[in-house]
């Protein structure tokens, strides 16, 4: 009979979180391949983010269908200040850099969600610190690369999200059962 020591699944939204990643890795994309000389179309990316937002993670359907159970208060927390987090880096980047240099903007712009992402992790695990070095590598490199149109970027982003969040809506609930006499025995 299981007891309170009992391990359960950690991540209890990482399907949920998956089915954003891959809602917005397909946003990332189209608006890349219509963006033109905006090389993002800003108003597709944002009206697609934020109908994806509220659809996908803010209204309950899709993580009552998904979810394995709700994330902890903390997990809830941390959540918050990486969503808060991005909102002040990527109104930095607006700020600081400007709109005249938009391959600059846009590059930076990834690398301040690939940060974001590292808080992600508590909710989340292991695949929002693998997700969010990518996108800061992917974003540097484009930063370095002057030479590489910035469409190539802009389409490994979207990619990495889809690929990440393709993984995360396969996962399958995980739960570890410690049973009371083995774990009496050894401490």
């Amino acid at each position: 009979m299981p007891k309170s020591n009992d391990k359960k699944s950690e991540f209890n939204t990482q399907r949920t979180c998956g089915v954003w990643l891959i809602y917005i890795g397909f946003i990332i994309i189209f608006s890349a391949l219509v963006g033109d000389k905006l090389l993002i179309q800003p108003f597709i990316l944002g009206i697609g983010y934020f109908m994806g937002f509220f659809i996908i993670l803010v209204l309950p359907f899709v993580n009552r269908k998904l979810a394995f159970g709700k994330n902890t208060k903390f997990q809830d927390g941390m959540d918050n200040v990486s969503i808060v987090l991005n909102v002040l880096l990527c109104t930095a980047c607006g700020m600081i850099i400007g709109f005249d240099d938009l391959r600059l903007f846009w590059l930076s712009i990834f690398i301040a969600v690939g940060i974001h992402f590292f808080g992600f992790y508590f909710s989340q695990g292991n695949r929002m610190i693998l997700l969010g070095t990518l996108t800061i590598i992917n974003g540097v490199i484009g930063i370095l690369l002057i030479s590489v149109p910035f469409i190539f970027f802009a389409l490994i982003d979207g990619i990495l999200k889809l690929l990440i969040g393709l993984k995360m809506v396969t996962m399958k609930r995980t739960i570890e059962v410690v049973p009371e006499d083995f774990s009496s025995k050894h401490t």
